[in-house]
């Protein structure tokens, strides 16, 4: 997320913009050239029915820094910024979805791991025989536990104004516990036969940011009489889940062959292929 910036005029929100540009490995050409571009049949996962989950955690959170200056030290600005990656003394924030059970029916285990790393659940044991009838999909739904549990890592930078008018500026992270959070979840989907020999399955995976938000500002911050400085804010979760029902198909694409990549090499006069040359014999339908 973005770091927050408060000054006396309130927040503002600024984004490091340290961007690069990705290079695919394919081209485009301008016009159809039967010469460059080819039908290729590749075996794949379909996404069938896909459903995106979203929620919000709050949670109240106080500490005090490390540094300890002056009683007398004003306040000028705040940068916060919050990351749930393991950073520092920060463990970072982990999250894991249960699945109690789909239409009522416990899911079979183990479950095998697909492309990504991302755990698959075969579909194979929901009957669809009564919805394949009137070539329609499957309703399924979904019973799951959400449970988030680890910590975040807040960087809060101060900008303090001495009574001689100079700054000082301190820079603190704090790893901040983030309470157990189990939440119950439902959702609907829609999956397709599984009379077939290709079976459906799901896929389902999640992602976590955090907010450090002040919510008085820089009143949210204080300098008690000892010097000590202490901070009173929200940590805010925002989790993203997506849920794929997918299905093994064989797909006819259009293609201007293989990925090429730039070339990143060093002393060896040859390096070896990663992939096999591309041998099949293409065949263009004339014009009857």
């Amino acid at each position: 997320m973005a770091e927050n910036v408060y000054t006396g005029s309130g927040l503002v929100k600024q984004q490091d913009d340290n961007c690069c540009g990705a290079n695919t490995g394919c081209i485009v050409p301008r016009i159809y050239d039967p010469e460059k571009i080819k039908a290729e049949c590749i075996f794949v996962e379909k996404v069938y029915d896909s459903v995106v989950l979203k929620d919000e955690f709050d949670q109240v959170a106080t500490f005090t820094l490390k540094r300890k200056v002056k009683p007398n030290f004003k306040i000028k600005s705040v940068t916060v910024t919050c990351t749930t990656k393991p950073k520092g003394d920060s463990s970072g924030t982990t999250i894991t979805i249960l699945t109690n059970s789909i239409n009522g029916m416990p899911v079979p285990t183990p479950t095998p791991t697909g492309p990504g790393g991302v755990e698959q659940i075969p579909l194979d044991f929901i009957d669809t025989s009564e919805c394949d009838a009137l070539d329609r999909g499957t309703p399924i739904i979904l019973d799951e536990t959400l449970i988030i549990t680890g910590e975040v890592l807040i960087t809060i930078t101060l900008t303090l104004i001495r009574p001689n008018g100079k700054e000082l500026v301190i820079t603190e992270s704090v790893a901040v516990t983030i309470d157990d959070i189990e939440k119950r979840k439902f959702a609907k989907l829609c999956m397709p036969s599984t009379c077939a020999a290709m079976k459906p399955s799901l896929a389902e995976f999640c992602g976590i940011l955090c907010d450090f938000i002040l919510p008085l500002g820089l009143n949210s911050i204080t300098i008690d009489e000892q010097g000590n400085i202490t901070v009173n804010g929200i940590v805010v979760l925002c989790v993203t889940c997506e849920k794929k029902v997918k299905v093994p198909v064989q797909l006819c694409v259009l293609s201007t062959g293989f990925c090429e990549y730039p070339e990143q090499g060093g002393l060896c006069v040859e390096y070896p292929n990663l992939f096999p040359d591309q041998v099949n014999v293409q065949i263009i339908e004339k014009d009857s």
